[in-house]
């Protein structure tokens, strides 16, 4: 048997050499986590009720995962002709889209919060974006915000996000709801947050200094932020209800167009 002194010293040493090693930093969510990981971040960042915009990624971009035994929210969904499809790479995904293009589909439903690339052109750079999840989940954020903004209810908003038209609404509000109510602690069946979310900063409290202009510049900082944040949101929620109107308007120009084929196809 060694002498305990020799042995003590060399587990000080070692227990040293692990204090002076710098931290390892936790490895990324795996692809099942990161939309959760980005819902939790940005429902913190721009005050949305917990959960909420959690919730409508379940709805939009929800598998199974008979692994887990819950539903979570896919990254690398893409819904086209109404189908849904769970590419297994952010690449295959991208992939997808671009066959898609190819073929002349132009409405299309990208990621986490499926963020349908026709009547939101301006919202990624390009389709390696779309499929980022935090550039995804947080254009989404921002949508929402907007449309809070312009009802003033949180669960409006929501049906809103899928769509303005009254039924539609309806029914999508109705399944997010059932979704929203079942994320509590144990979850219900749905994915909660990765718990490796790191706390998204917030405005440091800062103490009026006479004289001092660093504090105010801060300050002045801080509010152009939350005005081009505001300002932004209200450029989204406004493009969304113009391409709601010219949705409907299409809607309504081929319901007359069918109509007039079937009174002529009477008369005949």
């Amino acid at each position: 048997m060694r002498d305990w002194r020799s042995a003590w010293g060399a587990g000080a040493a070692a227990l040293i050499a692990v204090l002076a090693s710098p931290a390892q930093a936790l490895p990324p969510p795996a692809a099942e986590n990161l939309c959760a990981a980005e819902t939790a971040t940005q429902e913190r960042l721009y005050g949305i009720p917990a959960a909420l915009l959690h919730s409508i990624s379940i709805v939009e971009s929800g598998r199974y995962d008979s692994q887990a035994r819950a539903t979570i929210a896919w990254p690398w969904t893409v819904t086209a002709e109404g189908q849904g499809r769970y590419l297994p790479s952010k690449a295959e995904a991208i992939a997808e889209v671009r066959r898609l293009k190819a073929r002349g589909v132009q409405n299309i439903d990208v990621g986490c919060m499926q963020v349908n690339l026709r009547y939101h052109p301006d919202a990624f750079t390009n389709l390696d974006q779309a499929f980022d999840p935090a550039a995804n989940v947080a254009y989404a954020a921002r949508f929402l915000k907007g449309l809070f903004g312009a009802t003033g209810n949180w669960p409006v908003a929501a049906s809103y996000y899928h769509s303005q038209t009254p039924s539609l609404a309806a029914a999508y509000r109705e399944r997010l709801m059932k979704v929203w109510n079942g994320t509590g602690a144990a979850g219900a069946g749905t994915q909660v947050a990765s718990a490796r979310v790191s706390p998204v900063p917030h405005a440091p409290p800062l103490k009026q200094v006479p004289g001092n202009a660093q504090v105010e510049q801060m300050r002045k900082a801080w509010r152009d932020s939350a005005a081009a944040s505001r300002d932004e949101a209200s450029r989204i929620a406004d493009a969304y209800r113009k391409a709601r109107v010219s949705e409907y308007q299409l809607r309504r120009v081929k319901f007359q167009e069918a109509r007039a084929a079937l009174n002529t196809a009477t008369r005949h």
